[in-house]
């Protein structure tokens, strides 16, 4: 009894009570303040924004009350809308809190250009492989009569095709071969073709004449 009076009647001991109270109050409003402010133990699902707009995907976070953000282009591909949302992050079905950031990379409008390989003058075999590498694709291939089994001529969409021309990725290539068959006269003088007089290198299709006639 004596000791509780002893408590009660010490001012310092008073005073240190009550800062001791005073700080577990401070704690508990503070985590209550921090649960509030963090929305603590409140979860929203992402949903899946693959192949909406932009202004779609924006609409649907703002009525869940997220947010997004974009952070990069991605080469155009057909499989979805241009300008459309391809890759999330978080992705969808994630639980995130309120106010998260929604990262998307949107598809392109177009390919983007490449620049047109040297194959005129190569081989069958050389010009598809250099055409693979460059993201083009090979279409109709038309045979003519010519001394060398070599690329003639280029075409995209009936134009003809300079070393060097910026045409779409992923564009259609249609190609203009030599057969191999005509006989070759070392001591004649060769006839340029036109793909020779129209498109370069001319020194390509040059240094196969010589290496086939054997200068």
């Amino acid at each position: 009894m004596n000791f509780f009076k002893f408590l009660t009647d010490n001012i310092i001991i008073k005073n240190l009570i009550l800062a001791i109270v005073i700080l577990v109050l401070l704690v508990l409003g503070l985590n209550f303040y921090l649960d509030l402010y963090t929305h603590h133990n409140d979860y929203h699902l992402v949903p899946d924004l693959t192949n909406k707009s932009y202004e779609q995907a924006k609409k649907i976070l703002k009525d869940r009350k997220m947010q997004i953000e974009i952070i990069d282009t991605v080469d155009y591909n057909p499989k979805y809308n241009k300008y459309a949302v391809v890759e999330q992050n978080p992705r969808k079905n994630d639980k995130v809190k309120v106010g998260r950031k929604i990262y998307v990379k949107i598809n392109n409008n177009a390919y983007a250009k490449v620049s047109f390989p040297a194959v005129i003058g190569k081989t069958r075999r050389q010009a598809l492989s250099l055409l693979k590498a460059s993201g083009l694709k090979v279409g109709n291939i038309t045979m003519r009569p010519y001394f060398a089994e070599i690329v003639l001529r280029a075409f995209h969409r009936k134009d003809t095709l300079k070393t060097g021309s910026k045409i779409p990725k992923n564009s259609v290539i249609d190609l203009v071969i030599g057969d191999g068959k005509r006989a070759v006269d070392s001591g004649s003088n060769y006839e340029q073709t036109d793909a020779s007089k129209s498109q370069q290198p001319d020194v390509d299709i040059q240094k196969t004449i010589n290496n086939v006639i054997g200068n």
